[in-house]
């Protein structure tokens, strides 16, 4: 007679399978998954300069005043990239006011 608990070889291959499954979802979490993680920061970006372009003077102000915390230009300088050259970079939205209206400003 044996003693112990004995676990089928179903139950060792699923819990092998759960193991692999939750290991590649925490590298995924850690490094990040490229077009997800493009895509929300640059959601992040627009949606914090269309704030202040909104609460600037309620959009009463060229959107080219409105600075972006991101290297637009890809010139090595934040600091130089404003809210016109993104909507035109990465939204497609050449014109101020296709920018306004891509923040939802009143009138737009």
């Amino acid at each position: 007679m044996k003693k112990g608990v004995e676990l089928p070889i179903n139950i060792l291959v699923i819990v092998a399978i759960a193991v692999i499954v939750l290991l590649g979802l925490v590298a995924l979490y850690f490094v990040g998954f490229n077009p997800f993680s493009t895509t929300a920061g640059l959601e992040g970006i627009k949606n914090k300069a269309c704030q202040q372009l909104v609460q600037a003077s309620n959009c009463n102000v060229a959107t080219s005043t409105i600075p972006v915390s991101y290297d637009v230009l890809a010139d090595g300088l934040a600091t130089n990239d404003f809210l016109d050259a993104f909507c035109a970079e990465y939204y497609g939205r050449p014109t101020e006011a296709a920018c306004k209206a891509l923040c939802s400003c009143p009138g737009y």
